[in-house]
């Protein structure tokens, strides 16, 4: 690519575009899977949850490695910003009109994808706390209640069982 004065139109390379509409896929990507986790939650799916953990970490990686490659054809279409972020908005004022458009129109795909999945997994981990709560203190409920219960050790066998819990051996015999 020949290099040009910074006030001159540039253009950027294929792959770079390539990589955002990639980056564009995941997100939406992303943000099904984000989607399908919320029902599996509220069904209390735990393989269907396991296999969408899978899904969302392989995702998470192939976008992270994206946003790596953009950050070096960023880098490459910019030296004179070496060592510096760059932003996108940077970027438009200094391209052809139709590649800043483009630019642009993926900026804020990318911007709005990227805010329903943070606001998705945070409804989605909220959720899952609230949940494993819940079963933490029906658990605690229920472990306390047969503690206290003589067959299980609670008290020991002093106590006399009680018509409304059931002893071990039938008075009745």
């Amino acid at each position: 690519m020949p290099q040009t004065e910074l006030t001159g139109q540039r253009s950027l390379p294929a792959r770079f575009l390539e990589a955002l509409e990639q980056e564009v896929v995941l997100s939406q990507d992303m943000l099904a899977i984000l989607q399908t986790e919320q029902k599996a939650l509220l069904n209390m799916d735990m393989q269907a949850l396991i296999l969408l953990s899978d899904k969302k970490e392989n995702r998470l990686s192939r976008i992270q490695a994206l946003d790596s490659q953009i950050a070096e054809l960023t880098r490459e279409a910019l030296p004179e910003a070496a060592g510096k972020t760059t932003r996108f908005t940077a970027l438009i004022p200094l391209l052809k009109p139709e590649e800043g458009e483009k630019l642009a129109r993926y900026r804020k795909r990318l911007a709005w994808l990227r805010e329903e999945i943070l606001s998705r997994n945070q409804i989605n981990r909220h959720f899952a706390a609230d949940v494993k709560t819940y079963l933490n203190d029906a658990i605690s409920l229920i472990t306390s209640g047969i503690a206290e219960r003589p067959l299980y050790g609670g008290s020991g066998f002093s106590r006399k069982p009680s018509l409304n819990q059931p002893s071990f051996i039938s008075r009745e015999v």
